[in-house]
Order: structure tokens, then C-alpha cells, then sequence
């Protein structure tokens, strides 16, 4: 046993916990998208499906917009544009705001080339 001595919080990672909040919600939101397009196509009668068309419908455009700051940021400092200034500004205060602020404020913090990631290169 090492001489370290544990101390509250030694094992959490506060980024990690929001990052996996974040993915959490995406995918509860795009399981109830699946449950509603599913019953538009399989209804039992022409209501039903109709009904269900439009809420999913609904909801991928809440979920779209939840999004939308998450997308205008990341896509901002892909281009190297000043996160910090309008109209961007708007967007990173949504994100730091929100529920998965920590997340939101390492991506923030992170340089454009560090956020950049190539599937090819890095998988093989």
C-alpha cells in the first residue's frame, strides 16, 4: 500500500462525470425519437401514426436545439474563431451555464487543434 494518504474526491473527475451526462442525454433523447418513429410507420391506425410523426418530429427538434450551442462552439473553434466574443459568446455561455458545465468549459479551454481528431490515423 502506498503512503499517499486518500483524500475526499481522490477518485472522481468532475469532466468525465459531465461528458458522460451529456452522452446520457443524447441518447435517452434519441431513444424516445426512435420509440416515436417507430409507432409512425407502425400505428395501429392513421391517427396513431400521424400523432407519432409529429412528435418525433418535436423532439428532434428539441433535441437539435439543445444541441445547437454544443455545435456552434465546437465549430467556431474548429475554424479558429474567437470563442469569446459575440456571436459566438452567446453559445459558450449556454454551454458553461448548462448542466454539463465542467465539459462544457474543458472544451472551452482546449485549443482548436487539440479538439480536431482523425479517425483514419488514430484507429489504425
Amino acid at each position: 500500500m502506498s503512503d499517499q494518504k486518500r483524500r475526499l474526491g481522490d477518485n472522481q473527475n468532475p469532466i468525465q462525470e459531465s461528458a458522460i451526462k451529456l452522452v446520457r442525454k443524447i441518447y435517452n433523447a434519441l431513444r424516445v425519437q426512435h420509440h416515436y418513429a417507430e409507432r409512425a410507420f407502425m400505428g395501429k391506425n392513421k391517427t396513431i401514426r400521424d400523432n407519432n410523426a409529429q412528435l418525433a418530429e418535436a423532439n428532434a427538434r428539441n433535441t437539435l436545439e439543445e444541441l445547437k450551442p454544443w455545435a456552434e462552439v465546437i465549430e467556431a473553434k474548429e475554424n479558429g474563431v474567437d470563442v469569446h466574443s459575440a456571436p459566438i459568446k452567446t453559445h459558450k455561455l449556454e454551454i458553461v451555464a448548462g448542466r454539463e458545465h465542467k465539459f462544457g468549459q474543458y472544451i472551452i479551454d482546449k485549443e482548436s487543434k487539440q479538439l480536431e481528431f482523425d479517425f483514419d490515423k488514430e484507429v489504425k
